[in-house]
């Protein structure tokens, strides 16, 4: 929502238009989804375990919370 002041031809006047909308064309995403499942067993958030990330070798893991390892 915006306002606009505008003048008129007679230069004492003012108009005010408020409530305006601009609509704008959507941008297309494009994305690559996965479900974020235990690295080890394949259970997920679905299977009622949560699932936590780690860094190990520069490549992240997913590990269940009876899979993760003892270090983090």
């Amino acid at each position: 929502m915006s306002q606009i002041l505008a003048p008129r031809q007679k230069r004492n006047e003012i108009l005010l238009f408020q409530d305006l909308y601009f609509v704008n064309k959507g941008t297309p995403v494009r994305t690559a989804v996965q479900e974020a499942v235990c690295s080890i067993c394949e259970k997920g958030l679905e299977d009622g375990v949560s699932v936590t990330a780690k860094t190990i070798n520069q490549k992240t893991k997913f590990f269940c919370q009876y899979h993760l390892p003892v270090d983090f």
